[in-house]
């Protein structure tokens, strides 16, 4: 867990923790101590004490990508304790009705399976967010940039067996990964990028085709993290799409010629931001 409770109840992040300072379990209110600090493999975290068990069987990632993407939300809304008949786990983050879990390590289908159920039985909305670097390829082409390829060509580089069993269709899931744009001083420079999918399977990847890259402020602006700037949701970003295509459709009365396809690629300007929490 990166989110701890002091003797006071009060909630308190992983990198706010003090060395010899008491911490207890959000879950089941017994002690927990500082670990991994240093560590290469995992990010620094809270777990119980040798020999404790904590109601809360869930595996939880432990990756520095998780806590990146969860330190984009206010603290309040980091692993949030989630209660349904007596049963209680930890929402990566828990805003404006919406659990939004992160997933870096691998996980069964059935755990994602059971996520689901539990908290849309609490009644909350469900989106997933997976790190897909250097997972994913193209069955056409050479690239992954989803601007350049056509909503169906991504797939998994290996058939993933998280989704075996298909998402429901009120749950959403977003893939990350880094692609390589054109930029305006023709130099190549890698950038996050998240794709939303329509349809996702253990070969298969379809996707929701939009004009312009969906990046992390994006994501943050469709679900309610406070951002400084003017920045499109997801939701906008899609709407905006749809807008026009709609008016690039010709008008009656118009002829239309067919030619054969061609791949244009166009230079794309990279907005850049920070990915530190200072930067919102």
């Amino acid at each position: 867990m990166f989110v701890a409770a002091d003797k006071d109840g009060n909630k308190v992040l992983i990198e706010n923790a003090v060395e010899g300072v008491e911490y207890f379990c959000p879950v089941c209110g017994r002690g927990v101590i500082i670990k991994a600090k240093g560590s290469l493999a995992v990010a620094q975290h809270f777990a119980h004490k040798k020999g404790e068990s904590c109601p809360d069987k869930w595996r939880y990632d432990m990756s520095e990508w998780h806590r990146t993407w969860q330190n984009w939300f206010p603290k309040e809304c980091q692993e949030v304790v989630v209660e349904n008949n007596g049963v209680k786990h930890r929402a990566d983050v828990l805003i404006n009705g919406t659990v939004i879990e992160f997933q870096h390590s691998p996980i069964t289908a059935e755990e994602i399976a059971e996520r689901n159920k539990f908290y849309a039985a609490c009644g909350y909305k469900i989106v997933w967010v997976f790190d897909a670097e250097g997972k994913i390829k193209n069955e056409f082409d050479d690239t992954i940039d989803p601007m350049r390829c056509r909503e169906e060509d991504l797939c998994w580089k290996r058939a993933k067996r998280e989704f075996s069993i298909k998402m429901p269709e009120n749950v959403k899931v977003y893939l990350e990964y880094k692609t390589t744009d054109l930029i305006e001083t023709q130099e190549r420079e890698e950038d996050g990028i998240l794709l939303l999918t329509r349809k996702v399977e253990p070969k298969q990847i379809t996707f929701y085709k939009t004009d312009e890259h969906i990046h992390c402020l994006n994501f943050l602006k469709e679900y309610g993290a406070p951002i400084n700037g003017e920045v499109l949701s997801v939701t906008e970003i899609i709407q905006k799409t749809i807008a026009h295509q709609f008016n690039q459709r010709p008008q009656v009365g118009q002829v239309t010629i067919q030619l054969k396809p061609v791949r244009i690629v166009t230079k794309i300007v990279r907005r850049h931001y920070s990915r530190g929490r200072r930067g919102l």
